[in-house]
């Protein structure tokens, strides 16, 4: 009988767990509006300028069970493995194959739903497990951790969510490894941590091995040393150490071509300033100890989102003052607890915690591990009745009220006005109205727990209700100011979008060339309340573009497009705008479609090249010098042509002139064409956000007020004809009569010409959208031009055959893939190769063997 009540009761916890997040969490999404439960998507963020991207692309693969390695629809070309093991591995991805490409915001927002729900889940099945208690509290453990802040923050970085998923399994694993000698569960916790996000499975790695320390000294005898209780425990750290070599193995099929491919991002380069001894946050970041300390605008730059709710921030503070606690299990919660907060405290220990890098917007990425380990110990303190004594209850709670207030006092005295793109500030308050919340639900819930203690009738459903209306309200105010999109008029839009692209890309893909075609889209970009860059829309509407964003951009791509003009605001982004006469000749940019409400405009560049053509020899000596387009640009056509000819020539300067008014800075100057042809103007080291430009008074469009810095076109002028630019902004920029120069078009158009003699043909073009990792084609080299350039970026993992002979792949102008090829016509064959894939394959079979033998070899011994 008492079996079958203690499974009666266990299966009741079982449906609470999943019943109570599932009408939460319903209920949170319900009150936003969030589609399907409302007419708003969660295109913000990350989710519009990636994920909707990515997804689409994967939706794609997946109906045509087709995965190309390589993908010439991200900027001129990259690898996709960096991609998929960064963003796409989740298996809910799945999901979108059920969904029309308008619809995917719809299935983005149920993936985070469902997302969310199983943190929850996982979440108090641990606690229920590990303690063996299968109480109300642990139902409340999960939903705290599953609407924690770091969830409430970040939760439209949907690929990080996996791993909250399975921390609560991989720990659990690890927990069993320790005290049964069984790795099973751990092996496969972390194995699914790493495999659906190799950097969550980084910061987890570095969690195992403290969580394992906290194992150690919670075992650790009274009397006994530390270090000499590792000792004398070692076969535990030898198995902890083993099964986690194991781990690793069978993620290496991913992990090692994922290493591989990041070597060639801008995200290898360590910076030594990020390792200075300071601090990286404030007592303000004590505003986070209760409800609403951040909201949507502060995203980027804030203090650790500690939030999990009052009633486990209270238990915590409670568990360290409690005399029913022992002092072993204090100084094991205090070393968890203790390292992960001087872990995002201390700047060197942060940036290794961060894969060596600072992050880039969303900082503490590693927050959740305390909610996580202090939702934990809370539990364990209520199991071990700490809720009963009344006097620690109320200190813990007035301590924790004395510092969210120290928090918002030391917030108001240090805070300061958030500029637009400028994110070096020590704290961004919602607003001082929170810090009334926070103290409102502190009081209450304090009340409640004491209710709890005393078993008053309804006081665990009072408590739970606090709590669930506690955690709704600050999901509420984090996304507060979030500019969430119209589902419906994103599935109208995106269908005349992609009609329209679509009647190009077909009539042009029967000529068989390659080309590429940059798409401002102006009705898809104002569906966002804010600024809209479709960097990466090329996925979207199936076009070869050129624009990028995304944590694994290759540095050799951002390299030459910056430095050939093309507007970058950081590693992780390129835009599409910046272009010259001879870049567009270059990258084949054949088409500019601009797309308006009513009107659209297809402006063609006919003399460009395809994919690639023969230059001479000289260019892969050529090396771009930075913040010099202009010179660049000109040593380029020198390379291509092996001549010294000069392309550009600067403008005589009549006038110029520069004017300080109350709000802005403006510069004028009047010049005067020695060359017929297009003239740019070219502002280095400057952002230009706030800066208007204007061409014999007429303005040009904001669209090139972006935020970095790119060539912008002053005219096709006519030898000796007259022009002014007028530049006005509210920041001081370097002298616009120094940085304009014009293109000498019949100069550079004779070499153009003599250049698309020279095309590489390619095979069969349209084949490069399914396969973009193989394509085959015929190019003809002379005594002149010898070297093929290829206008995609260099790869080590492009391997190219000459008539059936494999030739040298090199990297010319800076950045890019060139071959050089012996006299005469012959046939190519490119293929990509996913350098490390082999040897991560056999790393994971050589794991699969070492699990199985240590499987058998236990079962042996037993």
């Amino acid at each position: 009988m008492l079996r079958k009540n203690l499974s009666a009761h266990k299966l009741a916890y079982y449906i609470w767990t999943i019943m109570v997040p599932l009408i939460i969490i319903s209920g949170v999404f319900m009150t936003i509006g969030i589609a399907p439960f409302g007419n708003h998507n969660l295109l913000i963020s990350d989710l519009s300028t990636q994920y909707l991207q990515f997804f689409a692309e994967l939706r794609r693969e997946l109906l045509h069970l087709s995965f190309p390695s390589y993908s010439f629809l991200i900027s001129i070309g990259d690898s996709l493995v960096p991609i998929y093991s960064y963003y796409l591995l989740s298996p809910l991805n799945l999901i979108i194959v059920f969904f029309r490409p308008a619809q995917l915001p719809i299935a983005i927002d149920l993936i985070i739903w469902m997302k969310i729900i199983l943190c929850s889940v996982s979440m108090s099945i641990f606690l229920g497990k590990k303690y063996q208690s299968y109480d109300f509290m642990g139902i409340c453990g999960g939903l705290a951790y599953g609407l924690c802040g770091f969830v409430a923050m970040y939760f439209y970085d949907l690929m990080w969510l996996d791993a909250l998923i399975w921390l609560p399994v991989m720990v659990y694993g690890l927990e069993k490894l320790f005290y049964r000698n069984k790795g099973g569960i751990y092996v496969i916790g972390l194995v699914a941590i790493i495999l659906t996000n190799y950097y969550m499975g980084y910061i987890i790695c570095v969690f195992a091995i403290i969580y394992f320390a906290y194992l150690m000294k919670q075992s650790q005898p009274i009397r006994q040393p530390f270090f000499q209780h590792i000792k004398a425990h070692s076969r535990k750290v030898s198995q902890f150490l083993w099964y986690s070599l194991i781990s690793g193995m069978l993620a290496a099929v991913v992990l090692i071509p994922t290493v591989v491919a990041m070597l060639s991002t801008g995200k290898k380069d360590i910076s030594l300033t990020n390792f200075l001894l300071k601090g990286t946050f404030g007592p303000s970041f004590a505003v986070n100890l209760g409800v609403g300390g951040n909201d949507f605008a502060g995203r980027l730059v804030h203090n650790p989102s500690l939030f999990t709710g009052s009633l486990f921030i209270i238990g915590a503070v409670a568990y360290f003052f409690s005399r029913k606690i022992k002092l072993r299990n204090k100084q094991a919660a205090g070393i968890l607890l203790g390292s992960i907060l001087i872990g995002m405290w201390l700047l060197p220990l942060n940036t290794f915690w961060h894969m060596m890098q600072q992050p880039a917007g969303f900082p503490f990425r590693m927050v959740f591990l305390f909610s996580f380990a202090l939702i934990m110990v809370a539990y364990e303190g209520y199991l071990k009745g700490v809720f009963a004594e009344r006097k620690v209850i109320l200190w813990s709670a007035i301590g924790i009220g004395a510092a969210l207030l120290i928090g918002y006092v030391t917030a108001n005295l240090f805070q300061q006005k958030m500029d637009p793109f400028k994110f070096q500030i020590p704290q961004l308050m919602v607003s001082n109205s929170a810090a009334v919340l926070a103290i409102g639900f502190l009081v209450v819930t304090t009340l409640a727990i004491l209710a709890v203690a005393a078993k008053r009738p309804a006081s665990k459903a009072f408590l739970v209700v606090i709590l669930a209306l506690e955690l709704m309200v600050n999901f509420s105010i984090a996304t507060s100011g979030a500019p969430f999109g119209n589902q419906q008029s994103f599935e109208r839009t995106y269908a005349k979008s992609e009609r329209l692209v679509g009647k190009v890309e077909s009539k042009e893909r029967a000529h068989h060339r390659f080309y590429r075609m940059l798409v401002i889209n102006q009705p898809f970009r104002q569906l966002f309340k804010v600024p809209y860059s479709g960097y990466n829309d090329s996925f979207i509407f199936q076009n070869h573009g050129l624009s990028s964003y995304s944590s694994t951009l290759n540095s050799h791509t951002h390299h030459v497009l910056a430095n050939l003009g093309f507007s970058s605001r950081n590693i992780r982004r390129i835009d599409m705008f910046g272009s010259t006469r001879i870049t567009q000749h270059l990258l084949g940019l054949k088409y500019v479609y601009y797309i308006g409400a009513h009107e659209h405009l297809l402006m063609t560049q006919k003399n460009v090249a395809g994919l690639g053509f023969m230059t001479s020899s000289r260019m892969q000596h050529l090396k771009f010098i930075k913040d010099q387009p202009f010179r660049n640009q000109n040593r380029l056509v020198q390379a291509e042509m092996g001549n010294s000819e000069q392309y550009f020539e600067r403008p005589t300067i009549v006038k110029t002139s520069q004017q300080t008014f109350r709000d802005f800075y403006q510069y004028q100057v009047e010049l005067r064409a020695r060359t017929t042809g297009p003239h740019y103007l070219y502002l280095p080291k400057v952002r230009l956000h706030g800066v208007k430009f204007y061409i014999n008074g007429r303005k040009l469009s904001s669209l090139y007020s972006g935020l970095g810095t790119e060539m912008i076109p002053v005219g096709n002028l006519q030898r000796n004809q007259a022009t002014t630019i007028t530049v006005k902004s509210t920041k001081k920029l370097p002298d616009p009569a120094s940085h304009v120069d014009g293109i000498n078009a019949a100069k550079f158009d004779r070499a153009a010409n003599t250049l698309n003699r020279h095309q590489l043909k390619l095979q069969d073009n349209n084949q490069l959208d399914w396969h973009g990792g193989h394509f085959r084609g015929k190019a003809r080299a002379t005594n002149q031009k010898r070297i093929l350039l290829m206008s995609m970026p260099y790869d080590k993992g492009w391997q190219v055959k000459v008539d059936g002979r494999n030739r040298p792949v090199k990297k010319v102008a800076s950045g890019l893939v060139g071959v050089e090829l012996p006299v005469g016509t012959h046939r190519l064959a490119f293929n990509y190769h996913i350098r490390g894939l082999l040897t991560g394959a056999i790393f994971s079979l050589v794991g699969l063997l070492l699990l199985i033998g240590t499987v058998v070899l236990k079962r042996t011994g037993d």
